[in-house]
């Protein structure tokens, strides 16, 4: 089939500079980096933020295509029920690669969804990114408080749309409003939803929609096979991270073997070893 998407743009074959784990957004990164070139949203804003590997990809593409984009993400970075909770680490390691490079155009805002909203004027956002709590009373709550926010231009991110376990719901809310609105979806990276609120919605973006409703295998597996590049330089990095976790490991176990060694050869060469001798024989001719 010949279309405007063969063979593929160059963004759709960017690389991120920070691969982190958990990894169940690499698969979207080469879609994240074609939305922003043909979306050049004036404002991005993403709830849910965890360790940043999407939020950095964006940050990434906003730089390296020189967008005039502003970009905020939202997190308490304490977790949840699906992240998991953590320490003020993660944060702070997000945070220490994201300010430098991209400080200049990007926020971290530590604090609720709720509370973020109230930073924003309405219909001043064009790209928003729903990653937060994973049921569906919270992500349809997430949808209708930052609705009012969305500009003409919106178009809405929802992650997880293909997960059906431990009470998510993405999935639920993502039937209703793909109903509603012209709407992509993507299986892979467990789901992620494209909805195109807006009704200014950027030519591209709307050819894409278009060849979607005829072709939804063609455009899935289009940047399904794009994000298993990114999938398995995820892998990679993680099985590396592991081995290297193992040679630490097994080095720490190495010295400490060599130190109770050099403890016994001490004893051993002591004048008290050599004196108690003839009573340790002794006691194993006892012994037998």
């Amino acid at each position: 089939m010949t279309n405007a998407f063969h063979p593929p743009s160059r963004e759709m074959l960017f690389e991120p500079a920070r691969i982190v784990q958990p990894a169940n957004w690499a698969g979207h990164v080469p879609f994240a980096a074609w939305l922003m070139a043909n979306h050049r949203p004036a404002r991005f804003v993403e709830l849910g933020t965890h360790t940043g590997l999407s939020y950095t990809a964006f940050c990434q593409a906003v730089a390296e295509q020189d967008l005039a984009t502003q970009c905020y993400a939202v997190d308490t970075w304490t977790g949840d029920e699906h992240a998991g909770h953590y320490e003020g680490q993660v944060f702070a390691e997000l945070q220490a690669y994201h300010d430098p490079k991209y400080g200049h155009f990007s926020r971290l805002l530590r604090m609720t969804f709720d509370e973020a909203c109230a930073y924003f004027s309405d219909a001043s956002i064009d790209l928003l990114h729903i990653d937060g709590l994973h049921t569906y009373d919270a992500v349809k709550h997430d949808f209708e408080t930052w609705r009012p926010r969305l500009s003409e231009r919106a178009v809405v991110l929802f992650h997880d749309t293909n997960v059906r376990e431990r009470g998510f719901g993405v999935w639920q809310l993502w039937e209703e409003l793909s109903a509603q609105y012209p709407a992509i979806e993507f299986c892979h990276s467990h789901g992620l939803g494209v909805l195109l609120v807006g009704s200014d919605i950027p030519p591209a973006l709307r050819e894409l929609e278009t060849l979607y409703r005829r072709d939804p295998a063609y455009v899935r597996q289009l940047f399904g096979v794009l994000g298993q590049r990114i999938e398995l330089l995820a892998q990679i990095q993680a099985w590396d991270a592991f081995h290297a976790a193992l040679d630490h490991e097994i080095e720490k176990r190495d010295h400490l073997l060599e130190d109770r060694q050099r403890q016994l050869d001490a004893l051993h060469a002591s004048h008290s070893w050599r004196l108690t001798a003839p009573l340790r024989a002794l006691k194993r001719r006892l012994r037998r």
